[in-house]
């Protein structure tokens, strides 16, 4: 790889000129950038006086997109996440499997009903669930496993599924950050029993706020929408009235949210191809740096890069991660380190916090040296060209 001059390869973090500095940054994810089409969605809901069936509209487009048979927009994927495990009587008592590294809404649903958050080691370097970590602490109390598609990685599904059949436990798909990803060509939320998503400003099918689940089983999408949406009601002949048989909330997905993810669905496919051959190029470029590892990616085409990470052999360099996290910082890299997404180190209140922090030994090494940062489709060729300098500027001078 070709390198600058002498002078500019000083780091900015002892003075040096940037790779990119403040008045030229990467390309950045956000303010994100809408589809005509929604202005004129959102105007049908408004002349509608909100009357529209925009919400029906998206549920049924996105159904379709992620290959399953029902889909029921929510307010957002914590939320989701809450009532499906109340519609699966899920509560005191029951344990919850999930991975020890994501963000609270994957823990949130679990501690709402009562129930008990047994975190799964991960896979040291895609910091991923996978079926050996979540044998190990899956006991007769296991309800329900939630695999959650970190970075917009896609965990590996087929021996989870084969896992939570042996058990009889529910698998549940977190895809807040890949929505309409592809596991072994089949879409995300589509390979096993259920599955979450949030469509917030930052995510893949951004409306704002906003989230969804999907499922094949009808029976269950009922029982989630009386939960989610009628507050546990159900509607008996007329002027008998509505009567509450069950606990419910209201968690309903907006008219203007669904108008917006109507719009932005039909873009999603191209801008997930997009994000994933620039991630991919990108990869190819860091992995020639020694030192610097950039993600695995055991199943072609399965990560669609919603953050981008890379990793860093402590061993080959004479600095910590928080010093490499602050000369890439200076060079232009709004990445940063990751540890607060490490569940028991994040959320103080839980149960056997000090107990689970010793014992989930990989996702800890993960995190503790992972930078990662938000990537974007408009990620342009000299983005990536200008990110790979300044990782290898970074490295070349604190390499031990």
């Amino acid at each position: 790889m070709a390198t600058k001059d002498v002078a500019t390869r000083r780091l900015a973090v002892e003075g040096g000129t940037p790779v990119r500095g403040p008045d030229d940054p990467l390309t950045k994810n956000s303010p994100r950038i809408l589809e005509p089409k929604a202005r004129d969605l959102v105007l049908e809901v408004l002349d509608s006086g909100f009357t529209s069936d925009m919400v029906a509209r998206f549920e049924s487009a996105f159904a379709e997109a992620s290959g399953v048979k029902h889909a029921l927009g929510v307010s957002n994927c914590t939320t989701a996440l809450h009532a499906v495990m109340t519609a699966l009587g899920i509560g005191p008592g029951d344990d919850v499997i999930v991975t020890a590294i994501s963000d609270y809404g994957s823990v949130a649903g679990i501690l709402y009903v009562g129930a008990n958050p047994i975190f799964a080691d991960v896979d040291e370097h895609t910091g991923l669930i996978t079926a050996e970590e979540v044998e190990k602490v899956i006991t007769p109390r296991t309800r329900a496993i939630v695999a959650v598609h970190f970075y917009g990685h896609m965990c590996d599904l087929d021996p989870l599924i084969e896992l939570a059949a042996k058990h009889k436990v529910t698998l549940i798909e977190d895809v807040a950050q890949a929505t309409l990803g592809n596991y072994k060509g089949r879409t995300a939320g589509s390979v096993t029993d259920m599955a979450v998503f949030s469509f917030n400003s930052s995510k893949l099918l951004p409306t704002d706020n906003g989230g969804a689940v999907t499922s094949n089983d009808g029976d269950f999408i009922d029982r989630l929408h009386q939960i989610a949406v009628d507050r546990g009601a159900i509607y008996l002949d007329e002027g008998a009235g509505r009567h509450h048989p069950v606990p419910g909330f209201n968690y309903r997905f907006g008219q203007l949210e669904a108008a917006v993810g109507i719009a932005q669905l039909g873009a999603l496919p191209e801008q997930n191809r997009r994000r994933v051959e620039l991630g991919e190029a990108l990869s190819a470029k860091l992995q020639a740096i020694d030192g610097v590892v950039p993600p695995r990616v055991d199943v072609p085409g399965s990560h669609l890069y919603w953050l981008y990470h890379m990793q860093f052999e402590p061993e080959k360099f004479s600095v910590g991660m928080d010093q490499i996290e602050q000369a890439l910082v200076a060079e232009g890299l709004t990445g940063r380190l990751a540890m607060y997404y490490l569940l028991p180190h994040s959320v103080e209140f839980i149960e056997n916090r000090d107990q689970d922090l010793k014992r989930l030994v990989n996702a800890k090494s993960h995190l503790s040296r992972t930078i990662r940062w938000s990537w974007t489709y408009r990620a342009t060729d000299r983005d990536i060209d200008d990110t790979v300098e300044m990782v290898a500027k970074v490295a070349d001078a604190y390499r031990a």
